[in-house]
């Protein structure tokens, strides 16, 4: 059962030593992923699983290795086999100082799973164990403005001002909805991650709370956290197969 889930974004100058001389650009970012993460460990779960996206969907146990060396730092987390995508590794380095505080997973989540898979998916992470929490990776759209990397899209800071609103109120019919074609058209990152979270709080009622939104390099970046006060199932849930169809 899902007791806690936080949002987070991934780029790799949320570490400092990947953003060098601009570290302190993104220092209360930082300091509101570590409240975030804090959380879920208030929240004694038997299980953290860090959820993100890469080019297919698997899961792998704690026996992973991330690595920044692509982004110009020499920093490697974990010795194992399998190689964790960005989102991932970024989420690995936010777990670093609660590392053995609970059993983890790692689940990556193909970019174009459909939003009844992404569903799906989370409604199976939500069962793992007694009491899960997950950390969810995934960036907004990165054509916010004529310097952003993806260039200019008129709608993108409505589409994320969007997400923002359902990360703050804990909505996830409005997460279950979100459409891949307009998520890729504005170079949105995170929509198959956050429609796996509003799988996994499907049959919950979450308090949402917005810790952080903002776009300092022209990419929608988001820290919410979603707690969990009823250990009861609420009376409604999103309809994966509505969200399906509305999906263009």
């Amino acid at each position: 059962m899902l007791v806690a889930a936080g949002v987070f974004p991934h780029p790799p100058v949320l570490v400092p030593g990947v953003a060098g001389h601009r570290a302190a650009d993104l220092d209360g970012m930082r300091a509101n992923c570590e409240l975030a993460v804090t959380r879920l460990f208030d929240n004694d779960p038997d299980l953290v699983v860090v959820l993100g996206g890469d080019d297919r969907t698997a899961c792998h146990g704690s026996d992973v290795t991330g690595t920044l060396a692509p982004y110009g730092l020499d920093m490697t987390f974990g010795d194992g086999s399998a190689r964790l995508p960005l989102s991932l590794t970024i989420g690995r380095w936010l777990l670093e100082s609660h590392i053995d505080r609970a059993a983890r997973e790692f689940h990556s989540v193909a970019w174009n799973a459909t939003p009844a898979e992404c569903f799906r998916l989370g409604e199976r992470i939500a069962d793992r164990a007694a009491r899960v929490a997950l950390l969810v990776l995934g960036d907004g759209s990165a054509c916010r403005t004529e310097r952003s990397p993806g260039f200019l899209e008129p709608d993108a800071v409505a589409y994320d001002d969007h997400v923002a609103e359902a990360l703050r109120c804990g909505d996830t019919t409005a997460l279950a909805a979100l459409r891949p074609k307009t998520a890729d058209r504005l170079l949105v990152a995170g929509r198959p991650a956050w429609q796996v979270l509003a799988g996994a709080a499907s049959e919950r009622s979450p308090s949402g709370e917005l810790l952080d939104y903002s776009a300092p390099y022209g990419v929608g970046y988001f820290v919410a956290t979603w707690l969990f006060d009823s250990a009861f199932p609420s009376s409604g849930r999103s309809e994966p197969d509505r969200a399906e169809t509305r999906a263009e």
